[in-house]
C-alpha cells in the first residue's frame, strides 16, 4: 500500500508530541516573532516564518514580513505549506524559484503571494520528532547559501529551545 506524502503528517507520534507543547502561549508567540524577525534581516529577506505542522495544516507560531490578507489565517493547508517538505524530509529544504520548481509551481498560495524562493529548516523535538520548520522565503529568485544555511539553522535551534519552554 502507497502512502501518500503529506499522510506522514497524521502520524500519532509526531501529533502527540505536537500537543504537548502551549502554542497560544503570548511569551511565545513574542520570542518566535523576534527570532524571524531576526533572521529575515540577517537574511535579507522580506518574510520569515516559525511554523509547526498539524495533521493537515500549517500554523504559524512566529513571523516576520506577513503582509495583507497571508498575516491573517496564521497557516495554510499542508499541501500549499512549503514548510511541509521541510518537515516531510527531516532536512534543509530549498528551492531557488518556485516558478521552475515542478512540485510548487502550481502551488495556488506561492502564486497568490508572489513568494519566490525558500530557504527552511526543521524544527526537531526531542525524539527526532519533525515538528515545523523555520524559514525565510524572499519575492526573488535567491540561491542560497551555506553561510545562509548555517544562520538559520542556529535560529531554528533557539526557536525550538523557546518552543521547548512551552513543552508540558
Amino acid at each position: 500500500m502507497k502512502t501518500d506524502f503529506y499522510d506522514r503528517l497524521a502520524e500519532p507520534a509526531r501529533l502527540t508530541e505536537l500537543a504537548r507543547y502551549d502554542l497560544a502561549d503570548p511569551t511565545l508567540r513574542a520570542t518566535l516573532d523576534q527570532v524571524a524577525e531576526r533572521s529575515a534581516k540577517l537574511l535579507e529577506a522580506p518574510v520569515s516564518l516559525v511554523s509547526v505542522l498539524g495533521a493537515d495544516a500549517q500554523q504559524i507560531v512566529g513571523s516576520y514580513g506577513l503582509r495583507d490578507w497571508v498575516a491573517t489565517p496564521q497557516g495554510a493547508p499542508a499541501e500549499w505549506a512549503v514548510c511541509s517538505r521541510t518537515v516531510l524530509n527531516g532536512e534543509p529544504y530549498c528551492v531557488a524559484d518556485f516558478s521552475d520548481d515542478p512540485v510548487h509551481a502550481a502551488n495556488p498560495f506561492l502564486a497568490s503571494t508572489g513568494l519566490r524562493s525558500y530557504l527552511g529548516v526543521p524544527l526537531v523535538a526531542p525524539g527526532a520528532v519533525m515538528l515545523g520548520a523555520h524559514c525565510v522565503v524572499d519575492t526573488r529568485r535567491r540561491i542560497y547559501t551555506d553561510v545562509d544555511l548555517a544562520v538559520l539553522t542556529d535560529s531554528a535551534e533557539e526557536a525550538m529551545e523557546a518552543l521547548l519552554a512551552c513543552r508540558r
